[in-house]
């Protein structure tokens, strides 16, 4: 079984989708995979359904819920076996149910953040790149209730964080030009962002696009201050300063090329990484 949360909830068996059925159906089973491998109280699962308060007949609603989610798990491929597990003091989607996209997604952003400590950005930068292709929209979008929106944010906020921490690698990389268009989208979409804001001002920048750099800067100023009543942050305001003064840190840079893994041992790449805030001097092949 393959459970998708980073966009609509979904599920399929060998790209068949399965009928989740209804609404509270389909929170029960987001509910579940928000926490997978865990056991979900009853009392959780109540809350996600009716967060302003659950009918006299809720616990009996979410058996009801359950059995349905297992009879359309089982008619989808009749050897799944149980893909909800009842366990007190609830239920439970276990390990060996099946894949779910966003612990995917997870372990490949983990495996790129070890790429590029150890300086193995190309590496780095493609995994980044197909971790962020899993998601389809926001995190379990549609499906409302301060239970399964908390659950969503944190998924969503590591999508953000995962963007930021690729442009970085791809502006080593000199993939500025390419940055420009990925970033425009995730700016728009998160105005407040300033990190988000720099990497697309220093990318713009480096693509002698430095007019447009500067009016992203004062956009950005525009809505904090009249929006939030807020002056940009620091670095926001120092990227700035560094467009209008043409620092050479704004300018194109050689690409960096990516260390092989057996150039250098583990530890020696971890402090390079740290001593020089991420991977900004041009690896020497070994």
């Amino acid at each position: 079984m393959q459970f998708r949360i980073l966009g609509p909830l979904r599920a399929g068996v060998r790209g068949r989708p399965v009928d989740l059925g209804g609404g509270r159906s389909r929170l029960v089973l987001a509910a579940l995979l928000l926490e997978p491998d865990r056991p979900v109280p009853v009392e959780r699962l109540v809350d996600a359904v009716w967060p302003d308060g659950p009918p006299a007949s809720a616990r009996t609603q979410i058996a009801i819920a359950v059995s349905g989610l297992r009879r359309a798990f089982r008619h989808a491929d009749s050897g799944a076996g149980h893909v909800i597990e009842t366990v007190r003091p609830g239920y439970r989607v276990p390990a060996e149910a099946g894949t779910i996209d966003a612990l995917a997604a997870a372990d490949e952003i983990a495996a790129a953040r070890r790429d590029a400590a150890a300086g193995r950005l190309a590496d780095a930068a493609g995994r980044f790149r197909a971790a962020l292709a899993r998601w389809d929209g926001p995190a379990l979008a549609g499906l409302t209730g301060p239970h399964i929106e908390a659950g969503a944010a944190r998924w969503d906020e590591l999508r953000l964080t995962t963007i930021e921490e690729a442009a970085q690698v791809d502006l080593v990389l000199g993939r500025h030009h390419e940055l420009v268009g990925d970033l425009i989208g995730p700016v728009g979409e998160n105005p407040y962002r300033e990190r988000l804001r720099v990497l697309l001002m220093l990318a713009l920048a480096r693509a002698g696009r430095q007019s447009e750099a500067l009016d992203v800067y004062r956009e950005g100023r525009r809505k904090l201050t009249e929006e939030l009543g807020l002056e940009p942050g620091r670095e926001l305001r120092d990227v700035h300063a560094a467009i209008l003064r043409d620092d050479p840190s704004t300018h194109p840079r050689p690409p960096v090329v990516s260390t092989p893994a057996s150039c250098e041992a583990p530890r020696e790449r971890a402090l390079r990484w740290r001593r020089t805030a991420g991977p900004s001097r041009a690896a020497r092949d070994c």
